[in-house]
């Protein structure tokens, strides 16, 4: 019996892993041909006009990973755990690529950070897409942790934590590979810090997708817009969520809340050229 409980949590943590990677890495080439035969290009940071959306691609290689999976766990004795972080990762990605691509589509550029969208609503009487995505966004992550099992203050916290990380990797989706180092630091973290992440399927698909998203993305070939930096944020928060203990919940809630009080007077692009070591992290691999 126990043989076969450690063959079902293999197969799950390989699937997710190499489902993950390998259809992500399908699904980009043809996503980016029709998003550009679409016209959706945007110019990036360099002036250069490339695809934008292709998050998308990422939903998608996550999305049909998790449905084999979900079939899978009614044949092995996964455990429900495992099945409990994938269905949160499902829904909590879905919302965040649906928001994202909103502001990527029909998004006001001329407005940035919260406080700009409430002053905008406050003396405009307008409501911006960007305070929409965020509204949405805190549902998101309120439907999040409540799947995941959370209920009253640790409700709360978890909501935040989920909406919050999914901004913050927004925040970074300024430079080409930008936001998907940032994902793959929160991922170390999360091996280090977390009670159980790396028995998540969740945290292993994530990461597949990811590297396979990773070499377009830095080379500046595309941009995976709101729709993928949402997404990735989103996802990482739920595995915060689902994995960690309460101080640890507690302390990235913490630093989330710094980091986005410091982005809100000051620009994190500045802030990242001021420093030789944020620098080189940040143009490594980049040539664009």
């Amino acid at each position: 019996m126990m043989n076969t409980f450690l063959t079902g949590t293999a197969v799950g943590l390989l699937l997710a892993f190499w489902g993950g990677y390998l259809l992500t890495g399908w699904m980009v080439p043809p996503l980016q041909q029709a998003i550009r035969n679409a016209g959706l290009l945007r110019p990036n940071y360099a002036g250069k006009s490339v695809p934008v959306g292709l998050g998308t691609a990422l939903w998608l290689g996550m999305f049909l990973t998790t449905v084999p999976f979900l079939l899978l766990s009614d044949v092995l004795p996964i455990p429900w755990a495992m099945v409990q972080d994938m269905i949160g990762l499902l829904f909590v990605s879905t919302g965040f690529v649906l928001i994202g691509l909103l502001d990527d589509v029909a998004g006001n550029r001329d407005v940035t950070g919260i406080k700009g969208h409430l002053k905008k609503l406050w003396r405009g009487r307008v409501v911006t897409t960007g305070l929409i995505k965020a509204v949405a966004g805190l549902c998101t992550g309120i439907a999040g942790a409540w799947m995941l099992g959370l209920a009253g203050w640790e409700l709360a916290v978890g909501s935040l934590v989920i909406a919050l990380s999914a901004n913050l990797v927004n925040l970074l989706d300024l430079r080409p590979g930008r936001a998907c180092k940032g994902v793959l630091f929160a991922l170390l973290l999360l091996a280090v810090c977390s009670l159980r992440a790396l028995d998540s399927p969740a945290f292993w698909l994530v990461l597949g997708a990811v590297l396979a998203y990773f070499p377009d993305d830095v080379k500046a070939r595309m941009m995976m817009g709101d729709a993928g930096s949402n997404l990735l944020g989103g996802s990482i928060g739920m595995l915060v969520v689902a994995t960690c203990s309460l101080p640890v919940l507690l302390t990235w809630l913490g630093v989330l809340l710094v980091v986005h009080l410091y982005a809100e007077k000051y620009s994190l692009s500045e802030t990242i050229e001021k420093n030789r070591l944020l620098r080189w992290l940040d143009v490594l691999g980049r040539s664009a």
